[in-house]
């Protein structure tokens, strides 16, 4: 019986795959793939019999006539990541990737060919932003990179921009002082978005945590709350996940918001009663009227619509602004805002920092001062 692949050594660590691909159903003439694998022979015997598999299966892909856009759809298919993130991992393919690359063979994709696809990208209005740019190109070099596990490609064509993408310049952060937030909350008192803005204020929560956020996580006796879960939303569905970095967090309340959400519970209880409904332990703190989840975007346009000259997600800049503004210790606000990291923090508020430098600056020269 004729062996249907065979295996050659092209160097130390390096075996050429060539293996039947049956006869071609018009010709009538044999077909065979190949393929480059790098480690020992035997990796590459079992990457002979996963191949040889495949085939008979009906599920193999032939690597030379696989092009850039039939891998990207398959590389997102099998991608295992949260379904927002696959949104818009998906939409740069859609918008951008498989326009100026899908019908390039992905054996034979070269970097000139990426530059001149990163150089042709537009948005609906004009030039991309470096930001936008950047993304793409995470987007294009993890599913590449993924193409070298699975040995579709030998090395990465994308790796060679790593060093060469457009900066991003970051923007002013804005924020509002504590007279403004006041103001802000009393203009809004009678309104149904009084409470995620009194959250934002007071705890520094991201949208997504403050409409997770449920009674059996509010602590009235010890005047805090727990953060454990965030609502996400797609454009079709909306579900409630981990938090951002994987932790949980508490966050102790200023007594005035205790205060109020003592107040709204109750009303709440009252209100959700009226329409036939329990509350309990399980019910969301900001909600819709008949107790279900309210979708984040809904959020972010009703806040809008205040024309308060911020956005919903500037009010947590706001929160640790003045934290770090009235001499609360950086690690502090990093536990309150749940950041990964110290250094997150800091970055992030430098503009503070800036000011605490000064303020640090002048209590050491009224110290000398004193003692010269």
């Amino acid at each position: 019986m004729r062996p249907r692949g065979t295996i050659t050594s092209r160097s130390a660590g390096s075996y050429r795959i060539r293996y039947s691909l049956g006869r071609d159903p018009v010709s009538g003439k044999r077909r065979f793939g190949t393929a480059t694998i790098r480690g020992s022979r035997r990796q590459a015997e079992k990457e002979l019999i996963r191949l040889l598999r495949s085939v008979d299966t009906g599920e193999h892909v032939d690597p030379s006539r696989l092009t850039v856009g039939e891998w990207l759809g398959a590389w997102l298919k099998a991608l295992e990541i949260s379904p927002k993130a696959k949104e818009r991992y998906a939409e740069v393919v859609r918008c951008h990737l498989k326009p100026a690359l899908g019908q390039v063979q992905l054996t034979k994709l070269m970097p000139i060919q990426i530059q001149e696809a990163y150089a042709s990208f537009r948005g609906t209005r004009g030039p991309l932003s470096p930001l936008t740019r950047r993304y793409i190109h995470v987007v294009l070099r993890s599913a590449l990179a993924r193409a070298v596990e699975q040995q579709l490609l030998a090395r990465n064509p994308a790796d060679i921009f790593r060093k060469h993408l457009p900066k991003v310049e970051r923007k002013e952060i804005s924020t509002l002082t504590v007279e403004q937030s006041t103001q802000l909350l009393k203009s809004l008192r009678e309104k149904h978005i009084y409470w995620p803005v009194l959250l934002a204020l007071t705890t520094g929560m991201r949208r997504g945590e403050i409409l997770a956020l449920r009674w059996r996580n509010v602590d009235f006796a010890r005047g805090m709350l727990r953060v454990v879960q965030s609502l996400e939303q797609t454009n079709r569905i909306i579900r409630f996940k981990d938090c951002k970095t994987g932790k949980n967090r508490a966050i102790t309340l200023p007594q005035f918001a205790v205060d109020e959400l003592r107040q709204h519970k109750a009303q709440q209880a009252e209100a959700l009663l009226r329409l036939g409904i329990r509350q309990s332990g399980e019910t969301l703190v900001c909600c819709r009227e008949d107790g279900e989840a309210k979708w984040p975007r809904s959020l972010t346009r009703e806040f809008a619509a205040l024309r308060s000259g911020v956005r919903f997600h500037d009010l947590r800049h706001s929160h640790a602004t003045q934290l770090l503004a009235d001499g609360v210790h950086p690690k502090i606000a990093q536990e309150r805002l749940g950041h990964s990291t110290i250094t997150m923090t800091m970055d992030l508020y430098s503009h503070v920092t800036e000011t605490m430098q000064s303020d640090a600056a002048a209590r050491l020269d009224i110290a000398f001062r004193r003692s010269w």
